[in-house]
């Protein structure tokens, strides 16, 4: 009888080799490469981390040790080259848990922990830090406890009252598997190397005195969500109605683009406007915002991002389709500049361009006149 993988239990992983987890023996080699396997979903991974803490009874037990290495493992999803470290400490010896390294240097120093109590104080993390920065390999040490299930906000004071505050981080394990999955759905978006970038961003190295940088980041990473749903949708809806979509007659698209929005206006300004062939979303976000910044009377008063690119593209999507109108727009993923590319069908574009120019949303001379 065939087993389902699903079915698999830290349980029957732990019993296939006596529950024997120790330092530098091949049974804790035979473990870490067995988690190691690509072929468990993130929410099997979860499910194991789950079932470790509901049954370990303290810091030997088998189940802490299997929790510990599965954390540790998480960060080969990311995109980290990962160190596992000891069960048991030794004076003399480094004896920190585990380490995620980037590819520029970096290196985060884990303490992973199934519960809250006890941490008594950060200062062992702390000198796990110190004694790797003064070796010298990097400058860029930092620690980050990840924790299983408790209480965070006392070691989060004892953390912002030190002097580690710009050098520590926490993250609870069901925070760390949701970033993970957020990697992954990003990947299909925007490639592998790109996905693993923004997801290791959030870890480190982030600035904690300008909380820009993390609200940038996370703009950047919703936009690039709404961008995807919204093709995909747009994707999936042409596939459907392909046999149904009519083209566009001069005057029925003329009328259609009367009733644009400012957002929709400034996307088919920015796309009549680039340079000729497909433009990557970031040269159609450029010309957008140079538009809403020369032409106030469009009441666009913020930074225009790729998610009111989505919104936009939505927007256009739902006027047409109620009157059978193909999209006067091509869109796809484009893996050479990692990124959206757009432009207006050839057959419409010439119309397009000459309301533009009677709605007085061409700018492109007054550019280049600078």
């Amino acid at each position: 009888m065939k087993i389902d993988d699903n079915m698999i239990e830290i349980k029957d992983i732990l019993n296939l080799i006596d529950n024997k987890l120790k330092d530098d023996i091949e049974e804790t080699k035979r473990f870490r490469e067995f988690i190691e396997k690509e072929k468990w979903a993130t929410d099997q991974i979860k499910d194991w981390l789950d079932e470790c803490i509901k049954k370990s009874k303290g810091a030997q037990d088998p189940y802490h040790k299997a929790f510990q290495d599965l954390i540790i493992s998480l960060g080969k999803r990311l995109g980290f080259e990962i160190e596992y470290g000891k069960y048991m400490g030794k004076r003399g010896e480094e004896n920190y848990d585990g380490a995620w390294k980037k590819e520029t240097g970096e290196t985060m120093i884990l303490e992973v922990k199934s519960t809250t109590w006890p941490i008594g104080s950060i200062s062992q993390l702390g000198r796990y830090i110190e004694e790797l920065s003064k070796k010298g390999e990097t400058e860029n040490i930092f620690g980050m406890y990840v924790i299983g299930e408790g209480d965070r906000q006392p070691l989060t004071e004892q953390i912002l009252g030190s002097k580690y505050k710009d050098k520590m981080r926490i993250i609870q394990k069901d925070d760390l598997i949701n970033l993970i999955k957020l990697k992954e759905e990003l990947e299909p978006v925007i490639g592998e190397s790109q996905a693993i970038k923004k997801a290791q961003s959030i870890l480190i190295p982030i600035e904690s005195i300008d909380i820009g940088n993390i609200i940038n980041l996370i703009t950047e990473i919703a936009a690039t969500k709404s961008t995807a749903e919204v093709e995909k949708v747009e994707g999936e809806e042409t596939k459907k109605s392909e046999e149904v979509e009519n083209p566009w007659t001069r005057t029925e698209l003329l009328s259609y683009l009367e009733d644009a929005t400012p957002y929709q206006r400034s996307l088919l300004g920015a796309l009549c406007q680039v340079e000729e062939g497909f433009a990557p979303m970031k040269n159609v976000l450029y010309f957008m915002n140079e538009i809403a910044k020369k032409r106030s009377s469009e009441e666009i008063d913020k930074k225009i991002t790729g998610r009111d690119i989505a919104g936009a593209r939505a927007g256009l999507k739902m006027r047409r389709s109620s009157i059978n109108k193909e999209d006067i727009i091509n869109s796809h993923w484009e893996d050479s500049v990692k990124d959206y590319v757009y432009v207006i069908k050839p057959q419409y574009k010439q119309i397009v361009v000459e309301w533009i120019k009677k709605e007085n949303l061409w700018i492109i001379d007054e550019m280049e006149k600078k």
